[in-house]
């Protein structure tokens, strides 16, 4: 399967991780940022995959084997892109909470 690609230039959020404070925010940030684009590509790719189905955050982060906290950031700027949509379906998480199940936007 062809991958989707995502790594059009890195110039700021949502292509690149964002923060709301100069101190540990923008650390984590600056940190994340040599992996966001390949995270994000990692993403769109299995909710691609996963068609109608979807797929939440938690979902792609254990494929992934990747912390939900570098999961769902990466969700957040793909709805931002357009990438993805919210399907209007809601999965229990780990914790029991309802989730947003994500699809590709096909009208993109």
């Amino acid at each position: 399967m062809k991958t989707t690609s995502l790594s059009t230039l890195e110039k700021k959020y949502p292509l690149t991780a964002g923060y709301k404070e100069q101190s540990t925010s923008k650390e984590a940030a600056k940190k994340i940022n040599s992996r966001a684009a390949n995270l994000r590509t990692q993403c769109l790719d299995i909710v691609k995959r996963k068609g109608s189905y979807g797929a939440t955050p938690e979902e792609v982060a254990a494929l992934l084997s990747e912390s939900i906290l570098s999961i769902r950031p990466r969700f957040t700027e793909l709805k931002l892109l357009e990438y993805i949509v919210d399907s209007g379906i809601r999965r229990k998480n780990n914790f029991g909470s309802n989730t947003k199940v994500w699809r590709y936007n096909d009208e993109r």
